[in-house]
């Protein structure tokens, strides 16, 4: 995976905004890792930015993709 320990938080000026169903976790860019302390990062390797806790689930992008080959298990 990208080094997102070098990424910045989105600034909410316009990066993220709400786009109903069209939301990060079920976006082919979402992605998540763990620290080492075992705590879950969401980021977005397209933007490459991190995401705040809880925006991946009533945010999104222009660049929202969905692929339907493809089976997202964590919006399940």
């Amino acid at each position: 995976m990208e080094d997102w320990q070098e990424w910045e938080y989105f600034d909410y000026h316009g990066e993220l905004r709400s786009k109903r169903t069209k939301i990060c976790i079920t976006c082919t860019h979402f992605r998540y890792s763990t620290t080492d302390q075992c705590v879950t990062i969401l980021t977005c390797p397209f933007h490459q930015k991190l995401i705040p806790q809880g925006d991946h689930l009533v945010k999104g992008c222009t660049y929202w993709r969905k692929d339907s080959r493809i089976f997202a298990p964590e919006a399940a």
